[in-house]
């Protein structure tokens, strides 16, 4: 029998990638917010997006793995 595997730096490797997907959504979703130029963003639609955001900072929601992250962002550039 082989020796074991310490699982646990990949772990944590993974939830470092994990976190700093979720600091890049943000910043992005900042960077979508920003460019609202033509068009004036309603009340609503701004608070909606500050919940979001505080959420997302807070974890209160979903993340996703780096893979899905990868296919997301290639799916938005093009890159199937």
């Amino acid at each position: 029998m082989e020796g074991s595997i310490n699982i646990a730096p990949i772990l944590k490797r993974i939830e470092h990638m994990e976190r700093e997907l979720e600091e890049l959504k943000v910043e992005l979703l900042k960077l979508q917010a920003k460019q609202i130029t033509g068009e004036k963003a309603d009340k609503d639609s701004l608070e909606a997006l500050e919940r979001d955001l505080e959420d997302m900072i807070k974890r209160r929601v979903k993340t996703v793995s780096g893979d899905e992250a990868v296919k997301i962002l290639s799916e938005l550039i093009g890159e199937d």
